[in-house]
């Protein structure tokens, strides 16, 4: 979780200062500026820090510099510091990033309290800002706070559908619930962003979901989630032996998707059965499940996967037209 909440940091950290702050920054720190953030970004933080502290001796005052330093120093781990910075930057200027700072500050530091308060009330003034809730999301998932967590991540998802990390933490939040039907399309939709240095467990967590057997300890909806997926399994490949893994796979995503859709009402949250639901039912119903199977699950052959792939460039076209007039609705 560390190196996630780091991750979320160097985000904000490479979005531009003038779209921060909307203020004039002096020309002549441009230079320094843009050196400082390269080398935040190379975790050369010390030697950021050493540069925002020259730029700051002709311009104390720098809104922007001071940010830049505050977010370098809480991901050193010098959460204090980071502090007392934020929070007089925070008496002259009011971003959601100044907010979304502090909060880190405080949850890496472990006062999970302020932490949320920071989050909360930057959400109350900006309440479709993604990083704001992704954070708050995080933070619930340090504190095994799991659908507090994921209904934070689902916020995410509502003010920023393009961004893969809010559907990985909304579908590590399902999974610690047991709820593994919001689970498996929260990491089917992740998946659909391309294959990266997680993807390979994120499959795999596809596939203990899938094989999985229903706790019978669970709550009622997450063990009705449970034996729902377990029964489609089931259904879909009784009676075939000798598939390949790639084909057992397409089996029982397309079973599970369309048992999920079939539920979904029961589940409790409207926001899963229309956005995801109904989403990922739809797919199971076109042709082109052989084609998505294989985009999400490269990393798990990614030599077969890819050829295959390219040897179906037609599929994979249409699949994308397709996806091009898919309307999802997030509220």
């Amino acid at each position: 979780m560390k190196t996630y909440r780091s991750l979320a940091l160097i985000i904000i950290l490479s979005l531009s200062v003038n779209a921060l702050f909307a203020q004039n920054k002096p020309s002549h720190t441009d230079s320094l500026m843009k050196a400082g953030i390269a080398l935040t970004d190379a975790g050369k933080f010390a030697e950021a820090v050493a540069i925002y502290d020259e730029v700051l001796k002709a311009s104390p005052d720098s809104k922007p510099v001071l940010y830049e330093k505050a977010i370098t120093l809480n991901i050193m781990g010098k959460h204090d510091d980071a502090i007392i910075i934020l929070e007089k930057l925070l008496t002259s200027i009011s971003t959601p990033n100044v907010y979304a700072a502090l909060g880190d500050a405080y949850d890496m530091k472990g006062d999970f309290d302020k932490a949320t308060s920071y989050y909360t009330k930057g959400i109350s003034l900006w309440p479709k800002d993604r990083n704001l809730w992704l954070n708050l999301s995080v933070s619930y998932s340090r504190q095994k706070k799991y659908p507090q967590a994921q209904a934070a991540a689902a916020e995410a998802i509502k003010a920023d559908p393009r961004h893969a990390r809010s559907y990985q933490n909304y579908a590590v939040a399902a999974y610690l619930q047991g709820k593994n039907a919001e689970a498996l399309l929260g990491l089917s939709n992740y998946l659909m962003f391309g294959s990266n240095n997680q993807s390979l467990g994120a499959c795999n967590v596809i596939k203990s979901i899938l094989y999985a057997k229903p706790n019978t300890n669970a709550d009622p909806v997450a063990k009705l989630e449970q034996e729902t997926i377990a029964g489609a399994v089931t259904v879909a490949t009784a009676g075939k032996t000798g598939l390949a893994p790639i084909d057992s796979l397409v089996l029982q995503l397309t079973a599970s998707y369309k048992a999920i859709q079939s539920q979904e009402n029961q589940f409790g949250s409207s926001f899963f059965a229309r956005y995801f639901g109904d989403f990922f039912g739809a797919i199971a119903t076109t042709n082109y499940m052989d084609t998505y199977t294989r985009f999400i699950a490269v990393s798990l052959s990614p030599q077969d996967n890819i050829a295959w792939l390219k040897a179906h460039n037609d599929d994979v076209k249409a699949f994308n037209i397709w996806l091009n007039t898919q309307k999802r609705q997030t509220e």
